[in-house]
């Protein structure tokens, strides 16, 4: 059976034999900040996280991602964007890794430009994506 939060711009339907895996049972009350300035992409995917039983807080650029971190979630994970308006994501990973209450943060970016990936960074993954990949990228991160 495909997955059914995959049309959004930026990310593919896993295919049916990544689908298959299997899956993986997260506590529901991991969070995950989502960063993404596409209203679109985080849409989809804040909802595809909470089909896979995250908690999901999202932020439309860097600096409403480090408000929310200021405001007191205490995400287990973030997923970030690099391409963002008013503070991108190699500046939101320098304050983030700055600040020791979240240096220690397991971050995923996503990026649909053609960079090597920012060394404060855990992952990367290029858009477009495969949710399956996302999925593993975050279970590494949230069982550590």
């Amino acid at each position: 059976m495909q997955e059914e939060v995959t049309t959004a711009v930026g990310m593919r339907p896993a295919p049916p034999s990544a689908v298959d895996q299997p899956e993986v049972r997260v506590d529901p009350r991991m969070t995950v900040l989502l960063v993404e300035d596409n209203d679109d992409i985080r849409a989809a995917l804040a909802e595809w996280l909470e089909l896979e039983g995250y908690q999901v807080v999202t932020a439309a650029d860097g600096i409403e991602g480090l408000d929310r971190l200021e405001e007191g979630i205490e995400p287990r994970a973030i997923v970030l964007d690099l391409m963002m308006p008013r503070m991108d994501g190699w500046t939101f990973l320098e304050r983030l890794r700055a600040d020791p209450r979240h240096s220690g943060l397991g971050v995923i970016v996503t990026s649909a430009i053609a960079t090597p990936r920012p060394p404060q960074a855990d992952t990367c993954l290029a858009k477009p994506f495969e949710l399956c990949d996302l999925r593993r990228a975050l279970a590494r991160i949230v069982s550590n």
